[in-house]
Order: structure tokens, then C-alpha cells, then sequence
């Protein structure tokens, strides 16, 4: 018999690789749902660990197998991985015991002759464990080292330095830190006595040591630097806010928060799926129903009025969340930043002109790179005189952040959050 979470971490690895589902969605869906807390836990960490260390793992594998490693069959470079994984990265798993499971799993997903291709490629990383060897670090390519792709380590070295670039590839290689919201009528106590209240994120509790948490109503699960980001806006009391890509919503249960009861806020997306989840999601957080609808922000302004501030926290790479979601890494091109820049730059170009004068625009991603981020903005303020860069007063603390122009950034190797870019301006 397969152990419940090797069949289930297969299945997982299976659909994202081959179906191109997210790692995060594929981990919330009902395969892992059914399964007991400890197995749950196992099949988060041969995912996520299989994922992060792809690199890695494929370089090992490409030294012990005679043919060409892209042209073994994908199942069965699923299996190889997520079994080495294991076997060179948790120490709890006997060998043994995970070849045998390679080798059922193989006889139900690949060719015939395949589960023998798997029992002998394990059997012979077992005896060898080349990653022991003394000279084997030494010999790895850095983008192997740190398990990124060639072209996103070329990248990094190149802008930040051997050694800095090192330490931030290798930090989104650890397990990210819990975070969450808890609805104001909720009680912190009854929802983790071991939470700790971050020291820059108003209202935000931060988890230690790996702890996970646990489905609670009226708590939100959001990383601490999302939640940072609409506090960027300052002060907002009585505010007319428009959250203009708003899904999943996290970003504008703050909004509405931080703007009470004489403020407005309307919260769109143009997914109308996600637009309806995001109902949910503000309902659950704020008690009670929220002005939520369906536009596509780059299309012409569906408002009479124009906005005290408008948030465009615009569809992006997701490259500053690798920690949480490793596939991105493998899936994203280079080639898509420039085409994902011009998107950008279209949505805020579009929604420029729901800020009424002397209102804020903010600009934030999840991104790492200069052409979703830096160009972006350079672009719009040459095209839109009316605007200027503002620096950030708001959360205490956060001109850590900033960079000479008032520009935030938060770098996962510095503290345990995602990677996120922002552009606070003013309409002249």
C-alpha cells in the first residue's frame, strides 16, 4: 500500500507541473483535505520542498541517469524528484520505504518498464549519495546551489552582487512565516495564544518557528507585507477609496478598516469568479457587506466621482512570492516581465484618472523585477506630470523600506515576508 501522503504529494506535483494549477491552490484542494493533520503536514513539505529545490534535485538527477534528463517522461521525473527530495532533505523517511512507493506509484503512471527505471535510478542514488560528496558543492553552478533558473540567478547576481544575490535566492528557499488578520469583534486569545503582534504592520500577528495556522473564524490569512502595503496610504479616515484589482481582498478589508463608517470604499476585479470569493472574503472580515463589483480597471472609469485615493495593486509575476510559491519560479519566462510591464502601465495609466487633485495613487506588486516595478512608475510619472512620487510616513518604522525616492520594498532575506514593491504619488 502507497502512504497516503507520497500518493497525495504525486497527485499534487502532477497537476502543477502538468496542469499548470498554483502550488498554494493545489495544497487547499480536496486531496489534501480528507487526509489526517500529520499527513497533511508531510504532503506540504515534499510539495513545497520538491518545488523549491527542482534545481537542485535535477542537477543530481541528470548525473546519475545515461539519457538525456528532458527527454526521461515527465511522470516519471515527478517521481524521481519528490523521491530524492526525501531521501537528501528529511531525514525521517528510510529509503526503503520511499523507493517502494516510487516503485508503485510508477507501475500505476508510467510505461511498462518504467517502475524498473525508477527502482534502479533510486536504488543507485541511495548507495552513491553524490550530494555527501566532499567536492560536489564546489562544482555546482550557483543557480544550482540556490535552485533558481539560470536566467532569474544571472539576473540577481548582476544587480545585487554574488553574495547578496546568494542570500536572497537561498531565503526564499525556507518555510515562510505564518501571518494573519483578526476581525476587530473577534478575540486575539481564542484564536492562537502564541501569536506575536508584528512590530511594524498594524494589526497584523506573526507565528514562529514554522507554526501553521489553523481555519478560525474571523481570522485572515495574509502575509505581513500585503498587509503592510495599504497602510501606505496614511491616513484615510472618511476616505472615498477605490481597491481597483482588488482579488482576494485582503488589501481592501484594511482599506475599509482604516477608512470607518464615514469613508467608501469599492473593491473591484475583473475576474468574476474571484470577485465573488472576494464577497466572502470581506463579508467574513468585516461583518457585513461590502461595495464589491466586476470591471476591467483598464477600461474607461465607471465612476461619476473621482477618489481620495485609489490602490492599483495590479496583476503581476508573483516573483516576490516565491517562498510561498516556488512554481512560479519554473513556469515564468523572462520574456513575459517586459509584456507584463506594458500591462501595467496601461492599468495605471486607466485609473490615473479616478484620483480627484491632491488624492494618492498607490502602485504596489508582489514582484522583483525592474520592469514591473521601477520602469513602471518611471513611465507613468514622464507621461503624467500631474503626479509625483511621495514618501511613505505611515506604518512607524517603514522608512526602513524605502529607497532614496520614497519607493518601498520589502526583501524576503531581511525578514521573513514576501517580496512586495510600491509607489505612493500625489496628484498635483
Amino acid at each position: 500500500m502507497i502512504a497516503p501522503a507520497r500518493l497525495a504529494a504525486y497527485e499534487l506535483l502532477h497537476r502543477i507541473e502538468l496542469k499548470q494549477e498554483h502550488s498554494d491552490d493545489a495544497l487547499n484542494s480536496e486531496v489534501v483535505g480528507h487526509l489526517e493533520p500529520r499527513d497533511r503536514n508531510l504532503v506540504t513539505e515534499i510539495v513545497y520542498g520538491t518545488l523549491r529545490w527542482r534545481g537542485w534535485l535535477d542537477y543530481i538527477l541528470e548525473g546519475v541517469i545515461a539519457r538525456d534528463w528532458e527527454a526521461v517522461e515527465h511522470n516519471a521525473r515527478i517521481l524521481l524528484r519528490l523521491s530524492l527530495y526525501q531521501m537528501s532533505r528529511m531525514n525521517r523517511i528510510p529509503d526503503h520505504a520511499l523507493i517502494h512507493d516510487a516503485v508503485e506509484l510508477a507501475k500505476l503512471h508510467l510505461h511498462r518498464r518504467g517502475s524498473g527505471f525508477v527502482n534502479g535510478v533510486l536504488r543507485n542514488l541511495g548507495r552513491q549519495r553524490p550530494w555527501l560528496a566532499r567536492d560536489f558543492h564546489r562544482d555546482c553552478p550557483m543557480c544550482v546551489r540556490v535552485s533558481l533558473p539560470a536566467w532569474l540567478w544571472d539576473r540577481w547576481e548582476q544587480r545585487f552582487g554574488t553574495d547578496r544575490a546568494c542570500e536572497y535566492a537561498i531565503s526564499l528557499n525556507r518555510q515562510p512565516q505564518a501571518a494573519f488578520r483578526v476581525r476587530e469583534a473577534c478575540k486575539l486569545e481564542r484564536v492562537r495564544s502564541d501569536a506575536q503582534a508584528s512590530d511594524l504592520v498594524p494589526g497584523a500577528y506573526l507565528l514562529g518557528d514554522g507554526k501553521q495556522c489553523n481555519d478560525t473564524q474571523g481570522v485572515h490569512f495574509q502575509d505581513e507585507a500585503s498587509q503592510l502595503i495599504p497602510h501606505l496610504l496614511g491616513g484615510i479616515d472618511g476616505a472615498r477609496i477605490w481597491d481597483a484589482c482588488a482579488a482576494p481582498g485582503g488589501k481592501s478589508a484594511i482599506l475599509m478598516e482604516r477608512c470607518g463608517p464615514s469613508g467608501w470604499l469599492i473593491s473591484s476585479d475583473l475576474d468574476q469568479l474571484r470577485t465573488l470569493r472576494m464577497r466572502e472574503v470581506l463579508t467574513d472580515c468585516l461583518g457585513s457587506r461590502a461595495d464589491v463589483l466586476v470591471a476591467d480597471a483598464r477600461a474607461p472609469i465607471p465612476f461619476r466621482e473621482s477618489f481620495d485615493a485609489v490602490l492599483a495593486d495590479v496583476p503581476c509575476s508573483g516573483l516576490g512570492t516565491l517562498r510561498r510559491n516556488p512554481d512560479i519560479k519554473w513556469r515564468i519566462q523572462p520574456e513575459w516581465l517586459a509584456a507584463l510591464g506594458q500591462k501595467q502601465g496601461q492599468l495605471l495609466d486607466a485609473m490615473a484618472g479616478a484620483v480627484r487633485k491632491g488624492g494618492r495613487l498607490l502602485y504596489s506588486t508582489c514582484a522583483t523585477e525592474p520592469e514591473e516595478n521601477e520602469q513602471v512608475v518611471e513611465r507613468f510619472l514622464h507621461s503624467h506630470p500631474e503626479f509625483c512620487l511621495e514618501k511613505p510616513t505611515f506604518p512607524p518604522g517603514v522608512e526602513t523600506w524605502l529607497d532614496s525616492e520614497g519607493r518601498f520594498r520589502s526583501y524576503p532575506s531581511a525578514r521573513l515576508w514576501d517580496g512586495f514593491f510600491a509607489a505612493l504619488m500625489r496628484r498635483i
